[in-house]
C-alpha cells in the first residue's frame, strides 16, 4: 500500500506540530485567528511579556504561520490561514466529550 502523502508532507506537518506543541503559540495563534492584533494587544489579551510574545510571533512569521504588516508605529500580526487552528478546536472537543 501506498502513503496518502509525498514524504516531504510528512516532514512539514511534523514541523508545524512541533511548532503548535507549545501552549503559547497557540494561543496566539487561536487570538489571531479571531483578529489581526498587535503585539501589545497580544501581551494585553495573553498577560505575557512583551519579549515573549515577540520571540514567539517571530517563530510563526519565520515558518509562515503568521504575516507582519507595519501600520503606523505598530507591526499588526495576522494568521495566514486561519484553518491552522482547527486541530486544537478538535482536540479541545473530544476532551470534552470524553468527559461526557
Amino acid at each position: 500500500m501506498k502513503s496518502p502523502l509525498p514524504k516531504s508532507a510528512y516532514r512539514r506537518n511534523a514541523r508545524i506540530y512541533r511548532l503548535m506543541a507549545n501552549p503559547i503559540r497557540l494561543e496566539i495563534l487561536n487570538a489571531l485567528a479571531v483578529q489581526s492584533l498587535s503585539v501589545e494587544q497580544l501581551t494585553n489579551l495573553l498577560h505575557l511579556r512583551k519579549a515573549n510574545v515577540s520571540q514567539h510571533l517571530a517563530i510563526l512569521r519565520q515558518t509562515g504561520l503568521v504575516l507582519a504588516e507595519r501600520l503606523g508605529q505598530s507591526v499588526i500580526y495576522a494568521i495566514v490561514d486561519s484553518r491552522i487552528v482547527t486541530p486544537c478546536a478538535i482536540l479541545h472537543r473530544l476532551r470534552l466529550t470524553s468527559r461526557a
